[in-house]
């Protein structure tokens, strides 16, 4: 509690500041003024709680200072002094809003009552000042969150309303825009290391920094980013479509932020050249997405960890080849195991990464599938807790070298374990094939084709598949390829064709995936479209 009095008697100024503090032990601050003009320069400075003023002192009266006051919407309690013979300068005070006045000589029970009106004052314009903060921190957080909604609402694909578009950027609105993903590298070391697993504070940081980045007036850059809802690594990023340099040098701008303040280490896909409108985001950003794992990491990222595969979605890797450059690297890393070969593995994983490299195929997709084939052999219960290749990436990195050494050691540790006689020739493969069906479940794949790659028997490998899941390879193949047709055409914000959904699953053959999607379902695609849209 801060008090002033304005008051030129020396004499009153000691009277009633010895009786305020007897009244108001709880005053930590009592300081004095001799004239209006010095108690106007401590009321601008120091804003005490409460102000006791004398209305008739030399070079700026009372009533001028409070008219002072009110002009400046300096708003503080007073209380007034005044003599028996001046009280028509009290009429004036009052007049001006002051709580109350007291008259000298001064008695303890005016003073008294003086004192509490002023605390009444001063309690009401405090819960006033709480009131109106919490008011805008509501209309603030309500206005965020009806912002991040509609972010949400692009995001998801969704077409906005007129009022959830006005919310967001201007150039975000019906106009061309480029569409990035931003990839966090060492998203699990910085959280681990630097923010205590706190998943939330690191997002909040995230988004911090990118706002920041974006305000910046000397290098001002329109950006509108979001959460990815399928990888908390990964963010994406809406730019105006402009030449490459310009866009390129503000994404630069940024990732090298991120790297100075918050040790992140990023990369940044965009689309292609063409530019897209708003009803094209949620596509474009989920093309990147799923390009995340199929980008090529032979060419580095050393020099400017700005990544703008502008080639990569039109040229993707096919299938067989990568089926080929794996079958060829499961066999020699059975050969390796099976004679204890120690010697042999970095040559044999460097050999892999090579062809990768050479037809542009090293992917996190290619690593995962490798290292997949070689936990296979494990135990069940040495199995790595890395089951996705989400987990996979995070784990190396989006580093070759990560991922070379992580296959280097799952299979310096398979000869430890052939060694020690450990490794169980068939043990878990039913399961790791169960695993991979659903993985690349859209995959030309047969019994005789999983078997070759699990490095069993056809027979062996029907026989343990259906001990263990009461179904046949072929009908979980189905099973799983229909359960995933189901799940897309329920999602209405994809916007794709019925053919093009069976095509996605893996059925080349719209009629066989209509008869069987009918067979197990008792209706058409189409039909069961059509049913999930109208619930």
């Amino acid at each position: 509690m801060k008090v002033l009095m304005i008051e030129d008697e020396p004499k009153v100024r000691r009277a009633l500041k010895r009786l305020l503090l007897e009244i108001e032990p709880g005053i930590a601050s009592f300081q004095e003024a001799e004239t209006g003009l010095e108690g106007l320069e401590l009321i601008e400075k120091e804003r005490p709680d409460v102000l006791l003023l004398d209305m008739i002192m030399p070079e700026m009266n009372g009533d001028e200072l409070l008219q002072l006051l009110r002009k400046r919407k300096i708003e503080i309690p007073v209380i007034v002094v005044s003599g028996h013979h001046d009280f028509a300068f009290v009429k004036q005070a009052l007049a001006s809003e002051a709580v109350d006045y007291i008259l000298k000589p001064f008695d303890r029970d005016d003073v008294q009552a003086a004192w509490n009106k002023a605390m009444e004052r001063l309690d009401k314009a405090q819960m006033q000042q709480q009131t109106e903060q919490l008011w805008q921190e509501m209309t603030r957080e309500k206005s965020q969150q009806q912002r991040s909604a509609a972010i949400s609402q692009l995001y998801a694909g969704r077409k906005l309303t007129i009022e959830e578009a006005a919310l967001l950027p201007a150039f975000v609105q019906n106009r061309p825009c480029t569409v990035h993903v931003l990839v966090i590298r060492n998203y699990e070391h910085v959280l681990t290391n630097r923010f205590h697993n706190d998943q939330a504070l690191l997002a909040y940081a995230i988004h911090k920094t990118i706002a920041e980045q974006a305000e910046l007036s000397e290098h001002s850059m329109k950006l509108l980013s979001g959460s990815s809802s399928r990888y908390e690594w990964c963010y994406w990023l809406l730019t105006p479509a402009q030449p490459a340099s310009g866009s390129h040098s503000g994404l630069q701008r940024l990732i090298d932020t991120l790297r100075q303040v918050l040790k992140l280490e990023c990369f940044i896909l965009s689309t292609a050249a063409e530019d897209h409108l708003a009803a094209g985001f949620a596509n474009s950003i989920a093309t990147l997405e799923d390009a995340i794992f199929k980008l090529d990491l032979s060419a580095g990222f050393a020099n400017t960890e700005l990544r703008l595969q502008l080639q990569q979605e039109q040229h993707p890797p096919a299938a067989a080849e990568l089926q080929e450059l794996i079958s060829a690297f499961g066999i020699k890393a059975e050969h390796l195991v099976k004679h204890r070969l120690s010697f042999r593995i970095e040559h044999e994983v460097e050999e892999l990464c090579l062809a990768a490299a050479k037809s542009h195929h090293l992917s996190v997709t290619l690593l995962y599938q490798a290292w997949s084939v070689l936990q296979a052999r494990l135990l069940a219960h040495q199995a790595s807790a890395i089951r996705t290749i989400e987990a996979f990436a995070v784990r190396i990195a989006f580093d070759e070298s990560k991922g070379r050494m992580l296959l280097c050691e799952t299979l310096q540790q398979l000869i430890a374990e052939e060694a020690a006689g450990a490794v169980a020739v068939s043990g878990n493969r039913a399961l790791a094939v169960k695993d991979y069906i659903e993985l690349c479940y859209a995959e030309d794949m047969s019994l005789a084709d999983l078997a070759d790659r699990f490095f069993i028997s056809k027979e062996y490998l029907a026989t343990q598949f259906k001990r263990q899941f009461g179904m046949t390879v072929l009908q979980y193949i189905q099973s799983t390829r229909l359960a995933k047709a189901r799940s897309m055409l329920e999602d209405k914000s994809l916007a794709l064709s019925v053919s093009a959904i069976a095509a996605a699953v893996g059925y080349d053959h719209f009629s066989y995936f209509d008869k069987l999607f009918k067979r197990t379902y008792g209706m058409t695609p189409s039909q069961y479209r059509l049913a999930a849209a109208n619930n």
